[in-house]
């Protein structure tokens, strides 16, 4: 473990020590940066627009007074992609010479009342225009993120097609993409893995506030080639500022607040980056949020309550070759747990904090192949008990991970691509009575390659818009090695090579269809290997199986796109057939002590397994402009899962439609939408079936520019119907039913 550890802080140094070595190189490849400035069509400032330059993942976010810097580029022509939701994406080409002044840029976006998406930055190499690329995408931002941001990450995505909420209460919830969940789906802070534990058992949380989140992207299947193992269902990505990528002007940043009427809860966050020398620059970030237990349509869901307390310093080095710097960050949390009305506890409490050092460096290359490198590295301490009745802590998690990325994109002969490597360390320890592995350390490392090859002889004359071939293989090893003298079970290694071959055929300037196929896999978790006792969240004996396999999942998706002024659509038909899918499978009973009654339990013995599983869909959404400033949308996802057996697999989300209809302005949006959720009957043994539902959701939203500062207000109303209803992914779903009538207001402020 000291090896592990010195190297991470090596890696950290050594990226903090980068902005020197790069000033004392400054000669060899002075390009200048860029210095921009993004407005709308009455020329008023728009922060929060994120600036991508295509074909890398170099991106930032203008402040207050719309402006934004871009440094540290190899000489050369880049195309710079604008996007805010609410307005129409704008691109513009710019060229760095190989020295003289700053390059000013000013970039205008027309008023747009579609949702249509700029470039994405997560699950790709590089950076790309959704048009080109060959699976399914999302990305919530500005007024629609205000428009859907809960007291959860999760909650604030359940809205959208293809994905739903694996709900154990208001807190302990996460992401559901296209029937897949846990450790199958990649949560990402920034690009980085969280580290904590809210992939492997239901009753965990992910320590991500929605508030502080400038940003939300989602990639939807299976999302190996950049992050390594697991990512079989998809990848969900929180970005959020920690590291200034620009020296502002002057003090500035954001305040932002939130209320919820369902559980009495309330939250606020605040974020401010001040120049410290013309090259320097400080973000520091603080928030928190509190809620009561939750009101659901049935009544109160006792033991619902929770709080969080987080807070971010970051120091930033903007230089005319290289950007980066380091941060710290701190995330604390409590909670409870619903049990059913019927049991003796009144639920378990969990308490615990998350730490985080990271570092991350792009700087550009004089070489012709390498365009430029990026280097990240972070650590992170987390730990959590879980606190009985009694006040007694039954178990105590410790987990600590560090990770390292590097990656330089490339051109060779004319073609885009990019190389990378990744590490990515962690040592896991419980500790008490309840403990159901023993600890364990898991190490993996990977490296890829990806390219892009355009296709000659067909598009639109363009090469931006000729079809693309694209391809992309990564090799990964793990290994998990248990930490406990009395296991036998010693080290387990898992190899596995993951890989992606997808085309993307414009249709026309503003539509595209694409087809992928990707193999990726996940190895076995500690739980899934050893897991040995009673575990509360669920309710039964868990036995783990040492002699599982990794998962390798084979999936195959079609998808059609339209951007453009009057129509915004996306939709996807795909297949992934898992071999040795992993499964808890019911064995029986098992005796227990009962710590209350004195004597024994009867209660379910679930044991992991392995057997082939497929998972097929569609899912897709469409907005149409359909008068002046209104605009209609219609959406819906269906998922069918089933075991080589036959047997369905668990907690599968039920099929949905919905419709929205949306008056929207610059300074103005007005939203209604109804969802329909069928009823989830094709269940394993001994599942809770759920029955269908509607809910009837609304927002207004309101911006204005008032003393020079850009504030909006979202008053949004959830469940209006007050309808009482479950989640067919919920573990739960049997004893507690989802929020009912919630009111929402959320404030911002850009200054």
């Amino acid at each position: 473990m000291q090896i592990r550890l010195f190297t991470t802080l090596a890696v950290l140094l050594v990226l903090a020590a980068l902005p020197a070595t790069a000033a004392a190189r400054s000669s060899v490849f002075p390009a200048p940066p860029v210095r921009g400035v993004v407005v709308d069509s009455a020329s008023r400032p728009l922060p929060g627009v994120q600036i991508v330059v295509e074909g890398t993942r170099r991106a930032t976010t203008t402040g207050a007074d719309g402006s934004f810097v871009i440094a540290a580029l190899a000489a050369g022509t880049y195309h710079l992609s604008a996007s805010l939701i609410g307005y129409a994406p704008q691109h513009v080409e710019v060229t760095l010479p190989d020295a003289g002044p700053d390059v000013a840029v000013r970039i205008v976006l027309a008023p747009s009342p579609l949702a249509l998406e700029g470039v994405i930055v997560t699950g790709s190499p590089s950076a790309s225009n959704p048009l080109t690329v060959t699976h399914s995408t999302l990305q919530l931002s500005g007024r629609e993120l205000d428009r859907n941001v809960g007291a959860t990450v999760a909650q604030s995505l359940a809205d959208q097609p293809g994905i739903a909420t694996r709900y154990g209460g208001p807190a302990a919830s996460t992401p559901v993409i296209r029937g897949l969940t846990g450790e199958r789906v990649l949560m990402l802070e920034n690009g980085q893995r969280s580290g904590d534990l809210s992939g492997t058992s239901a009753d965990h949380s992910l320590t991500v506030d929605p508030l502080s989140a400038t940003r939300m992207e989602v990639v939807r299947g299976p999302a190996s080639l950049l992050y390594g193992s697991s990512a079989l269902g998809g990848v969900v990505n929180v970005l959020q500022a920690d590291i200034p990528a620009e020296v502002p002007q002057r003090l500035g940043g954001y305040a932002a607040a939130q209320g919820e009427s369902a559980s009495s809860g309330a939250a606020g966050t605040i974020q401010l980056t001040a120049p410290v020398t013309g090259s320097l620059a400080l973000l520091v970030r603080g928030g928190a949020r509190t809620a009561g237990d939750v009101r659901t349509g049935a009544g109160d869901l006792d033991n619902t309550s929770l709080e969080n307390r987080h807070g971010d310093v970051g120091i930033g080095y903007i230089g005319e070759t290289l950007t980066g710097g380091v941060a710290i960050s701190g995330y604390g949390f409590e909670y409870g747990l619903p049990a059913p009305a019927d049991a003796e506890e009144s639920g378990v409490r969990i308490e615990g904090e998350r730490r985080q050092a990271k570092a991350r460096a792009d700087f550009g290359l004089d070489s012709g192949i390498f365009r430029d490198v990026h280097l990240d590295g972070s650590g992170q301490w987390y730990t959590h008990d879980e606190i009985e009745d009694s006040g007694e802590v039954g178990t105590t998690f410790k987990l600590n991970t560090q990770t390292a990325d590097a990656r330089a994109n490339t051109v060779i002969a004319g073609i885009n691509g990019t190389i990378g490597a990744s590490a990515f360390l962690r040592q896991y320890e419980p500790v008490g009575e309840e403990a159901l592995t023993p600890p364990a350390n898991s190490n993996s490392g990977g490296a890829f390659i990806y390219q892009e090859l355009p296709i000659p002889g067909f598009g639109h004359g363009e090469d931006e818009h000729a079809p693309l071939l694209q391809l992309g293989l990564r090799y990964d090893h793990y290994q998990i090695a248990l930490q406990d003298e009395a296991a036998d079970a010693g080290e387990l290694h898992f190899d596995a090579v993951s890989g992606s071959a997808g085309v993307n055929i414009p249709l026309s300037h503003e539509s595209s269809a694409g087809v992928s196929v990707a193999r990726a896999f996940r190895a076995p978790t500690v739980e899934e290997l050893f897991s040995d006792g009673f575990h509360h969240a669920t309710g039964s004996y868990e036995r783990g199986n040492a002699a599982l396999q990794e998962e390798t999942n084979l999936g195959v998706e079609a998808i059609f796109r339209i951007q453009r002024g009057s129509v915004q659509s996306q939709a996807s038909v795909y297949h992934n057939r898992i071999s040795d899918y992993i499964t808890p499978v019911l064995r029986g009973t098992q005796l227990v002590e009962d710590e209350h009654e004195g004597g024994t339990i009867e209660v379910p013995l679930v044991e992991y397994g392995q057997e082939d599983a497929t998972l097929t869909g569609i899912e897709g959404q469409i907005e149409v402009l359909f008068a002046r400033h209104w605009v209609v949308g219609a959406m819906g996802d269906l998922v069918r899962a089933r075991l080589a057996g036959g047997a369905p697999i668990p907690f599968m989300p039920a099929p949905r439609v919905g419709g929205s209809v949306r008056y929207e302005r610059s300074a103005v949006s007005v939203e209604t939408e109804l969802r329909h959720s069928f009823p989830q009957e094709d269940v394993a043994d001994n599942e809770f079936a759920t029955d269908p539902y509607s809910l009837l959701d609304a927002s207004l939203t309101y911006s204005l520019s008032l003393g020079g500062r850009q504030h909006t207000i979202t008053l949004r109303g959830d469940n209006l119907l007050d309808a009482e209803y479950r989640e067919a992914t919920s573990r739960i779903k049997d004893f507690a039913p989802n929020p009912g009538r919630n009111l929402s207001l959320v404030y911002r402020v850009h200054f």
